[in-house]
């Protein structure tokens, strides 16, 4: 939602920042995007900043607006055209990120804006310099699409999250509010039923066909996580997830992910079948320095080689702790592991990702390839994505493919590599292996599509 002047008070009488609502219009366009149900996520960031110059900006001191005026700067210099933000207070922002095709983005942003934050600057005359440095901890909330929620519960939430930020000295902390504030005890519920369905080897993974655009066959897949409760409810894989990070459980829902994803590979080359599979690491994972070492204990237990498994990476992941998550990828190169990038080109990427880390492939966006038919922008950005890829000599592949059209324009612009309802959902297990072989039985009577052109 646009502000006008009459919205907001300006940093100065000659500022123009069309992303910068009061907090009552912010709060009032949360409402409206809390009431859509278009399946994307609509994220409240609350950031508190901690100035080292707190005592002049409670007394209103001459300078404080060339201090705003620099937190307003940077803020929306990181800031997506839909995006829009608030001074709660001089010591508080609020932001507010809608169309959010995964929680991890927001995540990102979060560390996206930390780092911004924390670089100090200076103000005032020249002769009279004086240096202001930001402390900031960031709390975010969002509420599962189609689940009730007030925007106050949610802004709650998000001032909650930032207070343990700090306490814990994790800096940024994101929630998930579902049914219009899961309680603490359902969160406890989940968590228990959740730990014995780990131990008691409950949980699913399904696969998700990856096909090469090229010669429309398939020899990839991507295993997602499924769990159906005691009482038959299918629990979202968010959910599954964000409980995993917030009860320290991420360590054994990753090895029943590894070890079931290499047991199925080794099922299925027993059976005549030769397939990758990618697997998402969580950034805890990738805090983790014993994590090569399990993976290739996990290769060598099932016999499969390290080039047939894909560990997916978000830039969210890698910004918690960008030291070692390098050092982490770049051991998991060196065992033979692929490595792919995901959430890239969604608002808060950085290039400088595609040279520091060891990528064989990037991931297209779904909220970029469902556009890309219909919108100039959103083709652009797919194209202009494509082509980044090849230049680092990456694979590119587009989630979210939901039809032939879309398949074929992917095709056009030079994509390797498609997943999507088009071609099929997640598949259990012992499915996979006849979807593909009709999909490559049926791909050696059609002709190769040419290469596109460069």
């Amino acid at each position: 939602m646009p502000a006008s002047s009459q919205q907001k008070p300006s940093l100065s009488p000659d500022t123009v920042e069309p992303a910068r609502l009061t907090p009552a219009a912010l709060l009032h366009g949360l409402a409206g995007h809390l009431a859509q149900d278009d399946g994307s996520r609509t994220v409240l960031l609350v950031i508190a900043l901690h100035r080292s110059d707190r005592l002049l900006a409670l007394a209103q001191d001459p300078s404080d607006a060339a201090v705003l005026r620099e937190i307003a700067t940077r803020v929306q210099a990181l800031l997506r055209p839909e995006d829009r933000y608030a001074f709660a207070s001089r010591e508080e922002l609020w932001l507010l990120l809608s169309g959010l095709p995964s929680e991890a983005l927001a995540e990102l942003a979060g560390h996206a804006l930390l780092e911004a934050l924390r670089r100090p600057f200076e103000t005032g005359a020249p002769e009279a310099l004086r240096s202001v440095q930001l402390r900031p901890c960031i709390g975010g909330a969002w509420a599962a699409p189609g689940s009730p929620c007030e925007p106050m519960t949610l802004l709650a939430a998000a001032s909650d999250a930032a207070s343990r930020a700090r306490d814990r000295d994790a800096h940024v902390e994101i929630v998930c509010l579902r049914e219009g504030g899961e309680s603490a005890l359902r969160r406890d519920d989940v968590e228990r039923e959740l730990r014995h369905a780990l131990e008691s080897n409950e949980l699913e993974l399904h696969f998700q066909p990856q096909v090469d655009l090229r010669t429309g066959r398939c020899g990839a897949c991507e295993a997602l996580i499924r769990w159906r409760r005691a009482d038959g409810r299918m629990v979202d894989p968010a959910t599954i997830a964000s409980v995993c990070e917030e009860r320290g459980l991420v360590d054994p829902l990753t090895h029943f992910a590894l070890n079931t994803a290499l047991r199925h590979l080794a099922d299925w080359r027993a059976g005549g079948l030769e397939m990758s599979v990618a697997i998402n690491l969580s950034a805890i994972t990738l805090s983790d320095s014993s994590f090569p070492m399990l993976v290739a204990r996990a290769l060598e237990i099932w016999g499969q080689p390290a080039s047939r498994l894909t560990l997916e990476l978000t830039e969210s992941a890698l910004v918690r702790n960008e030291r070692t998550a390098i050092g982490i990828a770049h051991q998991l190169r060196e065992i033979g592991c692929r490595l792919s990038i995901d959430d890239f080109g969604t608002g808060y990427s950085s290039f400088g990702y595609l040279r520091r880390f060891p990528l064989d492939e990037l991931k297209i966006d779904q909220s970029f390839v469902r556009g890309a038919l219909h919108g100039s922008s959103e083709r652009r950005i797919v194209q202009a994505l494509i082509d980044l890829s090849h230049a680092f000599g990456l694979r590119a592949i587009a989630e979210g493919v939901e039809d032939e059209d879309t398949m074929g324009l992917l095709r056009g612009l030079g994509c390797d590599l498609a997943q999507g309802w088009q071609l099929s959902p997640a598949l259990p297990a012992d499915r996979l292996p006849e979807w593909c072989a009709n999909r490559n039985r049926a791909a050696a009577l059609t002709p190769a599509a040419p290469a596109a052109s460069a």
